[in-house]
């Protein structure tokens, strides 16, 4: 499957990566790879580790490690449109970060039922510091 958007994922997951932070794919992208079917995805969801209490805490503190996101998207160029929602805009895709620590009380889904996929969009050299 050809997708932009998932490849887009992958490229700012590689980015949260770097900085520990282990992105959710969720939405109709998130369908899209797992049942090779075209949802026409309007935009990308990514969800990451935050508040529980979700939208009760200020949209500035609900996502954990909030400015680093920021910093990435910042440095793949894209911009910030919408606090509220998370959502950050480039080239007319549109990336918005939910809260992956909701899905128990929106979804009944709880993160331990969660499959964990290792993709790489190229090979990494890993090494450890003396």
């Amino acid at each position: 499957m050809d997708n932009y958007k998932f490849k887009e994922f992958l490229e700012i997951a590689q980015k949260l990566n770097d900085i520990e932070i282990i992105p959710l794919l969720m939405g109709s992208v998130g369908l899209e790879v797992i049942t090779n079917m075209n949802w026409e995805a309007q935009d990308l969801d990514i969800h990451v580790p935050g508040d529980k209490r979700g939208w009760e805490v200020s949209p500035e503190s609900n996502i954990h490690n909030w400015d680093d996101i920021v910093t990435v998207m910042n440095s793949m160029d894209y911009t910030l449109v919408d606090l509220h929602e998370h959502e950050f805009v480039k080239l007319g895709l549109s990336v918005e970060f939910g809260i992956m620590d909701t899905l128990p009380s929106f979804a009944g889904i709880h993160l331990n039922e969660l499959e964990m996929h290792i993709l790489f969009t190229e090979p990494r050299a890993i090494s450890k510091g003396l």
